[in-house]
């Protein structure tokens, strides 16, 4: 059965639904995205069928792990009160205290929408923050900001990075899964 191109693999009785993607390209890969599975292959391939059945451990978990994901994300509460003038001043205001504490300051701050990531940090100095992290509660906003400035010092997350990390966020790992749980609803807000 189909839907708009759309297969679907019966695994464990879940239906997992799969697109075929044909690129130029020499090895296939398997990817989900947004709880579909992608099976990208070169032009002319004909095995598809081989590769989900050699696959569907992989495929289950995969597909189960965003099910969860995406029921954990409907459950999560959006800061949707603050504006985004609001949040630049609480960022800026982030920036000097932070700033003055491990000494460094960037460049610039620049705010956009970024699919991906958090936050980003060049090797000019300048701070990338996602203008989504706006919905998120001030704590996770600050592990954000904290984590982009130590970039500042440790360009990559090395030993000397974790450390500054660790010294302020000893629940550093919960943040990271609060985070990407946020990131689950927030694609809930913009794609659902």
């Amino acid at each position: 059965m189909t839907k708009n191109n759309t297969l679907f693999i019966e695994i464990n009785d879940v239906e997992v639904p799969y697109i075929i993607k044909f690129r130029k390209i020499k090895y296939l890969r398997l990817e989900f995205k947004d709880g579909t599975l992608n099976l990208v292959v070169p032009h002319g391939f004909i095995e598809y069928r081989q590769v989900l059945d050699r696959h569907k451990l992989w495929i289950y978990r995969k597909f189960v792990e965003y099910k969860h994901k995406h029921a954990l994300a409907t459950e999560i509460k959006l800061n949707s009160a603050r504006t985004a003038e609001q949040f630049q001043e609480y960022v800026e205001s982030l920036i000097t205290s932070i700033g003055n504490e491990i000494e460094v300051f960037p460049k610039k701050v620049l705010f956009r929408k970024m699919n991906t990531k958090w936050g980003s940090c060049s090797s000019k100095g300048n701070i990338n923050l996602n203008s989504r992290l706006k919905f998120l509660p001030d704590r996770l906003i600050e592990y954000v900001v904290f984590h982009e400035m130590v970039h500042l010092i440790e360009m990559n997350h090395g030993p000397r990075f974790k450390e500054m990390i660790y010294k302020r966020f000893h629940d550093h790992q919960n943040l990271e899964k609060q985070l990407r749980s946020y990131s689950f609803a927030i694609m809930n807000m913009y794609f659902s």
